[in-house]
């Protein structure tokens, strides 16, 4: 007769109570909800834009919410689990929070506060999840799965010579990259660098079974050529960081000579391996000289990090506010060209110049609890699993801030979510094997906390949700205006109805009035009647003017503003705003030539002079028209 081990048995009893099973169901419900923006969001390009990362939000708090109302389904949950710096973490959500009102663009803030809360609540709801007995070796193996398959895809693109990503192609600027599921080789390389760091953890860890072991073993063989051909020098950087990180702390575990040994080891076979890639592949041989040299894009980041510091001296103590450094950045630009910058490519500078340096010492404090606890833990450890899964947490922190000294891995959704979910798993284990100690508060105080908070991340579902479907409208929109035929009887008709449902779904979206604006004011231009145009004008106006009210940086917003008095024949107020987008963006060629030829048209020549050539010396020397209006005037000015 078979005897049932303890396991077996309790699993057993389990499967036969309905309160259990309901239980458990519940549980599954919150952990694949949490995992959908690290899977998911993977393959979602990232999640870097509104419209993915919005809807991954709306599911992340529903997941949220269910971690903390399940005191009301289990009476007996009694104990709280507090990953490290998981309080400072909050601390620093509240700083945010406190930012909105100042904000320089308060609706991106409210976006970027939303991400942050989502990444506090999954955080700590891995720390409960990962608890469980044996639970951590599924929630691992799932992300991996799904990296094995991107990096298979990536491989793929590279060998059939594809420039597409999906179903949209990718920039041309990447040329043969490979990206696998980003639209940016260089977010492949971060997620590259956080896949190996963690296999190569796993495959030195007999305890993960034979199963997460062999996808450790077969995603390094695919991981390390994604990463190299991705050409992604931050993701270099951030591998040769990490790998050695959990090389390391695994051998000082196993022996102090394996220890020793592995540490001479690593600089030579990396030395090793970097030499016979700088002979062997040109294409290495080029992104390295060229990060050596500072040419290319190394030389315009340095640059703009320059930039960058001159922003932070403007607002040093609080800074511009989150997500704003796309909007503010353009009047400090100072190399040529007319790329809009939305991140420094640096996630050091470009905290300080968002958050300010308040900001960057609260995050500064997380970072530094939580590698001082993982450290304490990690010392503390006698299991092979423990530390083993605490090497390759702290491993992949490192890879992802070595990736960040050059890149904005820590922008990308996606790629900070698979990073709340190693370190949560991680120390869901470290509580399982008691090397941390549970709270217990109140069951009362755990209601009250955790209703409270979790009608919270309701609201901040619903708030993600409108986020997601105004993008979503907007999407549409540029579909719209793609296929619009203008001998239609309403041509514009499909245009409009997007519009109103952005405006319907999220009145604090600034971009359908801006749409809106531009949409009336171009069928303004087209119409004769000069007391039906002025009156058509007047309604762009008020549709830009409510755009601007909610954000004032967006220098199309001003263009189209200064358009429309020019339907309204107030000429001169027109050309004060052209003024303004011009000294906002004075690198934007297209703002400097619509101000150039409206100051032709009112006769002040040696000002459209002057901006033509400051445009001509910021890079347009290409542009035909510029050197055009150049010769032109200065024959016309004379000597």
């Amino acid at each position: 007769m078979r005897v049932d081990s303890p396991v077996r048995a309790r699993r057993r009893q389990r499967s036969r109570d309905p309160l259990s099973r309901r239980r458990t169901i519940y549980e599954w419900s919150s952990i694949l909800l949490l995992m959908l923006p690290a899977t998911v969001g993977i393959i979602l390009f990232g999640a870097v834009r509104n419209w993915s990362a919005g809807f991954l939000m709306v599911l992340t708090f529903l997941g949220i919410a269910l971690f903390l109302i399940r005191p009301l389904l289990n009476r007996d949950i009694s104990e709280l689990r507090i990953p490290p710096g998981g309080i400072l973490f909050g601390g620093f959500l509240v700083y945010a929070l406190a930012l909105i009102p100042f904000s320089s663009v308060p609706y991106e803030t409210k976006v970027e506060c939303l991400k942050l809360a989502s990444y506090m609540g999954a955080y700590w709801a891995w720390t409960e999840s990962a608890a469980r007995q044996g639970r951590w070796r599924v929630l691992l193996f799932i992300p991996l799965f799904i990296a094995v398959l991107v990096a298979l895809y990536a491989l793929i693109q590279h060998i059939q010579g594809s420039t597409m990503v999906l179903h949209l192609e990718r920039h041309e600027q990447y040329g043969m990259r490979a990206s696998g599921t980003f639209r940016a080789p260089a977010h492949l390389g971060a997620y590259m660098g956080t896949m190996i760091t963690l296999s190569v953890a796993l495959v030195l860890l007999p305890s993960a079974g034979a199963m997460l072991r062999m996808f450790g073993g077969y995603g390094l063989l695919l991981f390390f050529p994604a990463l190299f051909l991705s050409q992604s020098r931050s993701g270099w950087v951030g591998t040769l960081m990490g790998v050695p990180v959990v090389l390391l702390l695994i051998m000082w575990k196993r022996s102090r000579r394996a220890f020793w040994v592995t540490a001479v080891l690593i600089p030579v076979v990396t030395g090793a391996i970097l030499a016979a890639l700088w002979f062997a592949s040109p294409m290495f041989q080029e992104r390295a000289d060229a990060a050596i040299r500072i040419e290319g894009t190394a030389s315009w980041r340095l640059v703009a990090w320059k930039d960058t510091w001159e922003m932070i001296q403007v607002r040093p103590v609080t800074g511009f506010g989150p997500g704003t450094y796309r909007w503010m950045y353009p009047p400090y630009q100072s190399w040529p060209g007319e790329r809009w910058l939305r991140y420094a490519h640096n996630e050091y500078v470009h905290l300080a110049a968002e958050y300010g340096f308040v900001g960057v010492a609260l995050l500064g404090l997380f970072f530094a609890v939580v590698f001082v606890q993982a450290l304490r833990l990690y010392f503390r450890a006698k299991n092979p699993r423990e530390w083993t899964l605490i090497a390759a947490w702290i491993g992949c922190m490192v890879a992802a801030l070595g990736h960040a000294l050059f890149d904005f891995n820590f922008h990308v959704f996606s790629l900070v979510h698979l990073l709340v979910l190693i370190s949560g798993v991680t120390v869901g284990t470290c509580y399982r094997a008691d090397l941390l100690r549970t709270r217990a508060p109140p069951l009362g105080a755990w209601l009250t906390v955790g209703g409270g908070l979790s009608i919270s991340a309701i609201v901040a579902a619903v708030w993600s949700l409108q986020i997601a479907l105004s993008s979503t409208y907007m999407i549409w929109l540029e579909e719209e205006k793609a296929q619009v035929d203008l001998f239609e009887p309403n041509p514009y008709a499909g245009m409009e109805r997007r519009i109103q449902q952005a405006m319907r779904v999220d009145s604090g979206f600034w971009l359908p009035y801006l749409e809106h604006g531009d949409l009336i004011r171009r069928r303004a231009s087209l119409i004769r009647d000069r007391e039906y145009r002025h009156e058509q004008a007047q309604v762009a106006l008020e549709q830009y003017r409510r755009a601007y009210a909610l954000n004032p940086y967006d220098m199309n917003v001003i263009y189209g503003i200064g358009r429309a008095y020019h339907l309204l024949d107030e000429r001169e107020r027109s050309l004060d705003y052209l003024r303004r987008a011009h000294a906002h963006w004075p690198a934007k060629q297209f703002y400097s030539k619509q101000l150039g030829r409206q100051l032709i048209e009112a006769g002040h020549y040696e000002e459209a002079l002057e901006v033509f050539r400051e445009a001509h010396r910021r890079g347009g020397w290409s542009d035909p028209m510029i050197r055009t209006s150049i010769r032109r005037l200065e024959t016309q000015l004379g000597p």
